[in-house]
């Protein structure tokens, strides 16, 4: 429930566009991260969907984090975590510095 809470105060943060590219990466891999984490514990897609608001990179995390497995054990779930934040940390210290 805490990553749930963490997740929507994240998502309203960068909900409108101009925030979500104002945003430091890592900022937006934090997001990424609590992102995945909802969609590990099972939170629809269609409810992430709904709290992205108008911000098309919001949009783009959480079709990635819906397009990847859902695992079981709680060890595989944070792997998976932390290795989606780094992800998109990357793919935005690339973009942002290319």
């Amino acid at each position: 429930m805490k990553t749930l809470i963490a997740t929507l105060a994240l998502l309203m943060a960068l909900s409108a566009p101009a925030q979500a590219e104002q945003a430091s990466c890592e900022q937006i891999a934090e997001l990424a991260k609590s992102i995945i984490t909802a969609r590990q514990q099972g939170v629809s897609v269609v409810k992430m969907m709904g709290l992205s608001g108008d911000s098309d990179l919001v949009e783009m995390i959480v079709v990635d984090a819906y397009d990847s497995h859902r695992y079981i054990t709680n060890e595989a779930k944070a792997r998976k975590a932390s290795n989606f934040r780094d992800e998109w940390f990357l793919n935005c210290y690339k973009v942002r510095n290319d």
